[in-house]
């Protein structure tokens, strides 16, 4: 009879969950909401981490804040919006999951690329998508970004839509 290696409890944790550091890309759609959840669901605990990442537009010639990038009726601005909705999302998930959750806003002319650099540059474990597409109940379709970066990631990608 052998014996079993002698393995630590964070060994086994690390086994049981290869998904430590996970990325999701944030729009502040209801498929991006579900997206977080699901992040929140892999990792799992305090030592797992989720970033949420808000790609906007690079506008060299907008300030932050400026009328222009305020949304329909002088309302709060993208960036706001996004915080707003993220901020509510991290509330609701911490009611059940432990992993820390964090929002980033970066600048960058194509969303899907982005998304795939920034996962590579900050060693991400898993991307999680929300599938954004408007093929209907019968026929499921991706939307161009989620479409994009799952042909082009580098890690695994997870892709869902909101129940």
């Amino acid at each position: 009879m052998f014996s079993a290696p002698d393995t630590s409890h964070d060994q086994l944790a690390a086994v049981a969950r290869p998904f430590r550091r996970v990325l999701v890309a944030w729009d502040a759609s209801a498929d991006a909401m579900a997206a977080l959840r699901a992040a929140a669901a892999v990792v799992g605990d305090e030592s797992g981490h989720v970033v949420a990442l808000a790609i906007v537009p690079a506008s060299p010639h907008m300030e932050e804040g400026r009328e222009g990038e305020r949304e329909h009726g002088g309302g709060a601005t993208r960036a706001e919006r996004t915080e707003r909705v993220f901020e509510l999302v991290r509330e609701s998930v911490a009611a059940t999951s432990r992993a820390r959750l964090s929002l980033q806003i970066a600048e960058g002319p194509q969303v899907a690329r982005s998304i795939c650099d920034y996962a590579d540059e900050h060693g991400f474990d898993l991307l999680v998508l929300g599938r954004h597409g408007d093929g209907g109940l019968l026929r499921h379709r991706l939307g161009h970004v989620a479409e994009a970066a799952a042909k082009s990631s580098r890690i695994p990608v997870l892709l869902l839509g909101a129940p």
